[in-house]
């Protein structure tokens, strides 16, 4: 009797079979292989990345503190000028106050007759209220208009005028208000 092997064909299939397996297995091991070098050398490229800007964060740290230092002193430097700003300032002004009223003394002896006198005055910020005697109602007017045509004098205003008996002799009072400012 003849034999007649059908099953040669099927056979042959698993060789090949086997043999692709062989490859798909050495084409997954090398893909493995290569996926975990790539990863490998992903994670030490991000590691050194980290220890970089970890270094790079450390520097610039310091670097803002001295800043921090530099910016309160120059903030302790601003107020220190501030305050001597100030202080020139309020030199300026004393100074300026220290010859207004010589200025204004001087002004007033010029304007006053010679039967006019000064009994008392007060000044704030250059207006001045002044109480004052004179022989005459004539000396009062001389007086408010000379004061009128000075340019250190404005404002010139007779508030009250009286006349009032001192050792038998009749003088009259009067109270006036204006404001002085020293012009050179």
């Amino acid at each position: 009797m003849i034999k007649i092997n059908l099953l040669g064909l099927p056979k042959a299939k698993k060789v090949k079979k086997a043999s692709q397996a062989q490859t798909q297995l050495i084409l997954g091991m090398t893909a493995l292989v290569l996926s975990s070098l790539i990863s490998l050398y992903g994670w030490y490229w991000l590691s050194n990345r980290i220890a970089s800007l970890n270094e790079e964060k450390g520097k610039k740290e310091k670097e803002l503190v001295l800043l921090k230092d530099k910016v309160k002193e120059v903030e302790a430097l601003e107020q220190l000028k501030k305050s001597l700003e100030d202080k020139v300032r309020i030199i300026d002004q004393l100074k300026k106050n220290q010859s207004g009223p010589v200025h204004f003394l001087d002004e007033l002896s010029m304007s006053l007759p010679p039967r006019v006198w000064v009994l008392s005055f007060s000044e704030q910020n250059g207006d001045i209220d002044m109480e004052a005697k004179a022989m005459s109602n004539t000396e009062i007017v001389s007086f408010l208009e000379t004061m009128t045509h000075s340019k250190h004098f404005s404002n010139v205003q007779l508030i009250e005028t009286r006349s009032v008996t001192e050792a038998n002799t009749v003088v009259f009072a009067f109270k006036i208000k204006f404001h002085f400012q020293y012009v050179s």
